[in-house]
């Protein structure tokens, strides 16, 4: 490594060597000088003061997280050392033991970044394709229309059912139900058709990597953790990190992971599942650091393994996914970024990596989403200057009257049925769900304070309004829909049993204080609020759509949610 310029200053280092005049400390400090361990306060390869970092950093401790209560660890890696770390709050209330980076947590989904490496590794060696069709792989294993590969799984594309959301369906939510590998992979077995085309639609699915693990087991003839473990963690000094493997497993210097009840009070939270691919890495800050150094370095597989590892999915439509194989490769403020997230318990991990300046960011809570801060604010801290400027609210707005903008309000709903916004007037703003102000630049067009994209909103030839939701690489169109309130004598002809074949489960439907409501012997009642005309929303962020037969009468019900859709239920005479 050597020291570089900073962007504001420049300095040349001349250094002349008399071997006969060198002594022992001119000779170390010529060393520390090539190794970029000596910079300039304002080089490149520094990028923060320590102290003044630190101060900065506790400002944005939430108010919520102190001494006594759970709290977050921070680590900064850059150059390939880990020269920030630091804990707040406690990883065991019990004992009283703060949180530290040699402490170990359960990463969640950050996780699958290691497994995704291992198939990239297997790739290179040709011990598999990731283009490889999986039925090629696993027996009895359902085939469908179009053929799903590996590299659909690894890049959340392939189409399969979430066994997640199928499971709440069922009656058996997670966290409460214990889930097995062998459901999640029954959930794709009882599938009855792709929810969509393999590779054209990026949708979050942790059922993929289930299913990749049974992959790499067959291939390998050991599991993956282990293999895992002897190939990527074992060489990479990760020597405190470990897998769960079955659900209880003790995990050696664990932290604890908490929420608050709804009496104010703490709850230990505990995982009800173990199925390594998805989740189930307890690392530490330490070891993390590591981890992050081979993004760099590429000492485990070499430079053509952790390219195919970076290599971000292009869908069918040719637009980019961001998203390569277990690891999301975008850009944040015009830097380059790789970065994930993940949830388990009450842990929520974060870890981002840019590469140009070479630095990491790893926050990881043990407070659910109480007791942390983000890394996008630290990134802030530590590279403002090399990002691009955030864009003033005020500039490049044009006026659109308050009565023109009020036509455009209204509820808009995806071609999917998974997702909606909410666009009202907040004080002479249009803005989504009341929060985010839409700035008009252009008539109908507008955009978002701190983002590059911009919403389009125009009304069609048949006077239907769309929105459309458009960023560097992807796009996202909305309908407007009219709304339906769902008198109580309109709602009486939804009531009705309703059975699912593919959950094997009834709901019962009702019209109950004044409200359609789902009741369900496990599930207990689940109001519907009417959204539109045969068109629903749950409180769990589901949306129901009633379906019709060619006479107009209900004949059956479909369940969409962020990361499955189309799950059918026929109405029972």
């Amino acid at each position: 490594m050597r020291c570089r310029p900073g962007r504001r200053t420049f300095f040349a280092l001349i250094v002349v060597i008399n071997f006969r005049l060198i002594t022992m400390r001119n000779i170390c400090f010529y060393i520390l000088i090539c190794q970029g361990l000596i910079c300039s306060p304002t080089a490149y390869g520094q990028v923060f003061d320590k102290k003044d970092f630190e101060v900065k950093i506790d400002s944005l401790i939430p108010k919520q997280v102190s001494d006594s209560t759970p709290g977050f660890v921070l680590g900064i890696v850059q150059n390939g050392k880990l020269v920030f770390s630091k804990g707040y709050g406690l990883a065991n209330m019990a004992y009283g033991i703060p949180n530290d980076q040699k402490m170990v947590y359960n990463i969640g989904s950050v996780s699958k970044q290691f497994l995704g490496y291992a198939f990239a590794m297997l790739h290179v060696e040709g011990e598999l394709s990731i283009d490889d069709p999986v039925n090629k792989y696993l027996e009895d294993w359902p085939t469908f229309d179009q053929p799903v590969t590996l590299r659909h799984l690894l890049s959340h594309t392939s189409g399969y059912r979430e066994a997640y959301t199928m499971s709440n369906l069922a009656g058996r939510p997670i966290g409460i139900d214990r889930l097995s590998k062998e459901e999640c992979l029954e959930v794709v077995r009882r599938q009855p058709q792709l929810e969509f085309t393999p590779g054209s639609r990026y949708t979050y699915n942790s059922t993929a990597w289930v299913i990749l693990a049974e992959v790499f087991e067959k291939v390998k003839g050991q599991s993956a953790e282990e293999w895992i473990k002897s190939n990527i963690l074992d060489p990479l000094g990760m020597d405190d990190t470990q897998i769960e493997s079955y659900v209880g497993e003790v995990i050696q210097n664990a932290a604890e992971s908490y929420e608050i009840n709804d009496d104010q009070e703490y709850v230990n939270q505990k995982s009800n599942r173990a199925i390594f691919g998805a989740a189930d890495i307890f690392t530490s800050v330490e070891d993390l650091a590591k981890w992050i150094n081979n993004y760099s370095t590429a000492k485990i597989g070499g430079r053509e393994v952790k390219d195919l590892f970076l290599d971000p999915f292009i869908l069918n439509d040719g637009s980019n996914s961001e998203y390569a194989l277990g690891i999301r490769n975008g850009s944040y403020r015009g830097l380059k970024r790789y970065s994930h997230t993940g949830g388990h318990e009450a842990f929520i991990t974060q870890l981002s990596y840019y590469p140009e300046p070479d630095l990491g960011i790893i926050i990881i809570s043990n407070f659910g989403g109480r007791g942390s801060i983000s890394s996008t604010k630290v990134a802030e801290l530590l590279l403002g200057e090399q990002m691009t400027s955030k864009k003033d609210t005020k500039s490049e707005a044009i006026t659109i009257k308050r009565e023109k903008l009020e036509k455009l309000a209204g509820l808009y709903l995806i071609s999917t049925l998974n997702r909606m916004l909410n666009l009202s007037i907040v004080d002479d703003d249009l803005t989504i769900d009341g929060r985010r102000a839409l700035i008009p630049v252009q008539q109908n067009t507008f955009r978002i304070s701190d983002w590059d994209g911009q919403v389009k909103i125009e009304t069609l030839a048949d006077e239907t309004i769309q929105l459309t939701i458009g960023s560097k690489n992807s796009t996202t169109v909305y309908t407007r829909v009219e709304p339906w309130n769902g008198k109580i004598e309109e709602l009486g002809a939804f009531e009705g049993d309703y059975w699912s074949d593919e959950l094997e489960t009834v709901y019962h439907l009702i019209v109950k204080d004044e409200k359609l409501t789902i009741q369900h012997r496990w599930l207990g009642e689940i109001s519907l609020e009417p959204i539109s005309n045969n068109i629903f929303k749950t409180d769990w962020n589901y949306f129901v759509k009633f379906l019709r037969d060619e006479e107009g009468n209900i004949s059956g019900l479909s369940i969409n949610s962020g990361r499955t859709l189309n799950v059918h239920f026929d109405r029972k005479e």
